[in-house]
């Protein structure tokens, strides 16, 4: 079940490069079955020194998972620096998810999400080359393990950093700086001091009202099609095929789903919604860690009509304290230069840049997007 799971969840060209992996030799007999690979939960509230203890991988240096993970992916990626990422979910034998058209799905206890961050030799060739450096997982454990939880379910976050030949990743709780060369978007040569976060940290991006959560594990960002060598399915409806929903999901013509930011065919609304949701909405929403700044980004909070056009920081003066760049307002409708938003976006300097975590350097095909998308809207000189 899980390796044909494997197979239809996933979009080329990681599907490829894993079908590649598992596809057996020509030859006139049938290559053996590989032995199973199967995940090995650590002791609650006792995660492993090493990465390689769970056993979420058959090779963690190809990011080959374990016969009992499931690869997925997302509609609308956040922005890391630009890292490859690659992402998994383990749901334990005999219990299910809980569907939900909106918000967080409902893991089980004893779920672990596992995301890896690499970095290819060149950014234009994401896939190949790759460099691993760090697997963070979420566990899903029982509220014994978050003392101090005041309600909601316990997920804790463990972070695994690579080493130099890419076999094995030991546990960090400290967070670790990592020097990474690579070629960029345009073929220009970069560096960066890769950030690998601490525990603290990750409660920043993760906690809602107190509770710490999965970020992009809901419906609006898995609602994707993928194809295998011509082959395409919805990745929601192969899970509940698979038996991984406790019950039937909305059927996809009535699902709300992100569209890809980079996709030209869609509108600047659409795309500028689906970047803000991934890359801001968890800190900027009214739940999320800057909810006292007003400028709410998840998608539930943006969209038509007044109210939600002062969410997106329409014409709207900051409330909390931070570096403005000269400018009043966080968004001047058809001027990105005027806009705070917008030098927020293409700094660099630790006091201005946004986001503050996860990302050093800046990204410049989604600061061209919302500058395309803030030069879109009909002007108005905000007094």
């Amino acid at each position: 079940m899980n390796r044909l799971l494997r197979t239809a969840s996933l979009g080329l060209p990681v599907a490829a490069a894993i079908a590649g992996v598992l596809a057996p030799a020509c030859s006139d007999d049938p290559a053996p079955a590989p032995p199973p690979v199967v995940v090995t939960p650590a002791e609650y509230g006792k995660p492993y020194d090493k990465l390689s203890d769970w056993h979420l991988f058959r090779d963690p240096s190809k990011q080959e998972p374990a016969d009992d993970v499931v690869p997925y992916e997302v509609i609308s990626p956040l922005f890391s620096d630009y890292t490859t990422k690659f992402r998994f979910m383990y749901v334990p034998k005999g219990k299910q998810i809980g569907y939900r058209d909106d918000g967080v799905w409902d893991f089980p206890e004893g779920t672990i999400l596992v995301k890896t961050f690499s970095y290819p030799k060149d950014v234009r060739q994401p896939f190949d080359d790759v460099r691993l450096v760090e697997t963070r997982l979420l566990w899903h454990e029982p509220a014994s393990s978050c003392p101090d939880l005041v309600s909601g379910p316990c997920w804790t976050a463990h972070t695994y950093v690579y080493s130099d030949d890419g076999k094995d990743a030991t546990n960090v709780i400290a967070g670790k700086f990592v020097h990474v060369d690579f070629t960029g978007p345009t073929g220009e040569p970069m560096s960066n001091e890769y950030h690998v976060p601490n525990t603290v940290e990750c409660k920043e991006c993760h906690q809602k009202s107190d509770v710490e959560l999965p970020l992009a594990l809901r419906t609006r960002q898995l609602d994707r099609d993928t194809d295998l060598g011509g082959e395409t399915e919805n990745q929601i409806d192969r899970l509940f095929s698979l038996g991984y929903f406790a019950e039937e999901p909305t059927p996809a013509g009535a699902r709300t789903r992100l569209v890809d930011p980079s996709d030209t065919s869609a509108s600047l609304d659409d795309r500028a919604r689906a970047y803000f949701d991934a890359n801001c909405g968890h800190c900027h929403s009214q739940a999320g860690f800057a909810s006292d700044s007003a400028l709410w980004l998840d998608y539930d909070s943006t969209g038509a009509g007044p109210a939600h056009d002062k969410n997106v920081g329409l014409c709207k003066k900051p409330l909390s304290a931070g570096e403005g760049c000269g400018n009043v307002f966080d968004v001047v409708p058809g001027e990105p230069d005027q806009s705070i938003m917008v030098c927020r976006l293409g700094s660099t300097e630790i006091d201005v840049r946004m986001p503050p975590l996860g990302s050093k350097i800046v990204h410049q095909e989604g600061l061209a997007l919302i500058e395309d998308w803030i030069s879109s809207l009909p002007p108005d000189a905000c007094q």
